[in-house]
């Protein structure tokens, strides 16, 4: 192991950031693949899911329940294909470590998404946590450690910085 320039201890192993990247992309996937089963990517399925399994009524967020109900549900026809694929993406990229910065924002503005519609409901650490594993991963360029991302650096060099 090299030694840190700062207090002359060892670096750890980037091995470490990787395994945070693709653990919350396994999180993002399994879950995605419950909601495909269970149908919560149709237009039924999300009107379901924002009016009995986490009722927008019960939500202690008024001013996020209107947004789900007034912007989200009058246009579930088209935000629940674009959710089933863009959060299908998302946990891919994640795991297989490409164009992870990208993705890690995504990521973290999906899951504060996902904590606003269901406040009241769930426990906020299970979302707390993810996101502050996803800002380490993109502040660290998690997809450089095991990841399309370090071959993308190494083939393209660093001019998509805010990529890879």
């Amino acid at each position: 192991m090299k030694a840190n320039f700062t207090d002359g201890g060892p670096l750890t192993s980037l091995s470490w950031l990787a395994l945070l990247r693709i653990l919350v992309g396994l999180v993002i996937l399994t879950s995605w693949a419950s909601n495909i089963t269970k149908g919560y990517y149709t237009p039924d399925g999300l009107y379901d899911f924002f009016t009995q399994v986490y009722p927008q009524a019960e939500n202690p967020l008024g001013w996020y329940a209107a947004f789900i109900n007034g912007v989200i549900l009058p246009v579930r026809a088209v935000f629940a294909p674009f959710q089933l694929v863009a959060e299908g993406l998302l946990g891919l990229a994640l795991v297989l470590g490409g164009l992870t910065r990208l993705f890690s924002l995504a990521g973290i503005f999906f899951l504060l998404n996902t904590f606003l519609a269901t406040a009241g409901h769930d426990w906020p650490w299970s979302y707390f946590m993810p996101i502050a594993m996803l800002a380490v991963v993109f502040l660290a360029h998690g997809g450089r450690a095991l990841g399309l991302d370090g071959w993308l650096l190494r083939r393209y060099g660093a001019r998509g910085f805010w990529l890879w």
